[in-house]
């Protein structure tokens, strides 16, 4: 389905949840004894309401948290710890890690066996799926909705003479040439970069419209070097360098630009429109939100799983459908920015009525519900971020002017193939 060319075409967002639950023993709950979770989260979740919320709720039960670090560290973490028969009772997976776990089912509890058949109805059927392995086991629980949106500084488009209203920007840049366009005279008339960087704001959106990336239709379907959305976003990006203040995602550079003005325009998800509002706070009412050009497409999501060696399982699962239940997850939303994966949530007045004043009042809720219907789910295999690292690297050199952009996508398909050996 494609994107419609209106604030409606943008597309739902969601952050990556990631969190893994450890338990460190304890009973399991059913004589009233008292369980402890260790909770190993990555990144600003922004989970801690729930968590304390749960707690309140579950006074038998206490949460550890911990910062695990990153998703990769995360995925690292948790190969290492299933390997020796050691695995968290609850662990979070990243999408783009997901079909890897999930080819090995007998390393986690199957779902169905802890009542997954009974929450199944809730969430979006291709979100749902996502955590279903081959032989049917449900191997995880869906967290948010991962997307694309365009989160844009109004005070610099109006320094640099460019139209500030949401719709008029969304008009600016229907197609990701005309995109680059714009980048052009923004950095004409401000001697800036437009963009944070080229891999996150336009490399990581374009590869993402459609209904492929690397791979097709399953995990030895690998289509990464005949797909083209794979070599048109990478072009993209390529011919786009000029837009670059080449300021590196999740730097302490990046969240300072954020506040200062080293760039105007950020791919947001709606898990990163919290993440902005976090970083520069004083920025507040000067950013917007703006279509992403071209089509719609997901980016972000996680799922939440039990590893084999569960002491407490059923618990575990019992505090996975609470915390992912539509009301805790229109809770999240408010607070946090993380898109329910729950549909029964979307045309709700909670949902269709809220705005965001941190986002000059833009209606983030309408923006977000309506574009999940322009969503074409992608099929992550279990290589997937061996290749995207590889393909992102070779952009960043480009971006960074170590390599030359000719030659750059033989380049690029080289180090894959190099990567995966």
């Amino acid at each position: 389905m494609k994107a419609r060319r209106t604030l409606t075409a943008m597309v739902a967002g969601g952050a990556a949840l990631a969190l893994l639950v450890g338990c460190s023993g304890g009973s399991s709950g059913a004589d009233g004894g008292k369980i402890e979770l260790n909770v190993w989260t990555f990144g600003g979740m922004g989970l801690d309401e729930a968590f304390a919320k749960y707690q309140e709720e579950n006074p038998n039960v206490t949460l550890k948290i911990t910062n695990a670090g990153g998703a990769d560290e995360q995925a690292q973490a948790l190969t290492t710890a299933l390997a020796g028969g050691k695995g968290p009772d609850v662990a979070a997976i990243e999408i783009g890690y997901m079909s890897q776990f999930k080819a090995q089912p007998q390393n986690f509890i199957d779902l169905r066996t802890l009542g997954a058949d009974d929450i199944e109805d809730t969430f979006l059927d291709w979100r749902w799926e996502q955590g279903v392995a081959a032989d049917g086991e449900v191997v995880g629980i869906p967290t948010d909705v991962g997307g694309l949106a365009m989160a844009y500084r109004t005070d610099l488009f109006e320094a640099a003479g460019l139209p500030t209203d949401r719709d008029e920007v969304s008009a600016l840049w229907p197609t990701w040439e005309d995109f680059i366009k714009v980048g052009d005279e923004y950095r004409a008339a401000t001697g800036k970069g437009m963009v944070d960087n080229v891999t996150n704001s336009v490399y990581n959106a374009a590869v993402r419209q459609g209904n492929e990336m690397y791979y097709g239709d399953g995990p030895d379907d690998l289509v990464y070097d005949s797909n083209p959305q794979v070599q048109k976003a990478f072009d993209l990006a390529v011919d786009s360098v000029n837009l670059s203040s080449k300021t590196g995602s999740f730097s302490e550079e990046w969240n300072a630009g954020m506040n200062n003005g080293d760039f105007a325009v950020l791919a947001a998800p709606a898990w990163m429109t919290t993440y902005i509002s976090q970083q520069a706070p004083d920025t507040a009412g000067k950013w917007d939100i703006a279509a992403v050009p071209e089509d719609a497409g997901n980016w972000g999501g996680s799922q939440l799983t039990i590893p084999k060696n569960s002491k407490n399982a059923q618990a575990a699962f019992d505090f996975i459908s609470w915390l992912m239940a539509p009301e805790q997850q229109l809770d999240i939303f408010q607070a946090n920015g993380n898109f329910p994966s729950t549909p029964e949530l979307y045309d709700t007045p909670d949902i269709q009525e809220f705005t965001s004043t941190f986002f000059n009042d833009a209606p983030v809720g309408p923006i977000y519900s309506q574009s999940v219907e322009a969503i074409q789910p992608i099929y992550e295999g279990p290589q997937q971020r061996i290749i995207d690292n590889a393909i992102q690297n070779t952009i960043g050199q480009v971006e960074n002017g170590e390599e030359s952009a000719s030659g750059a996508w033989d380049r690029a398909m080289d180090n894959v193939k190099t990567a995966l050996k």
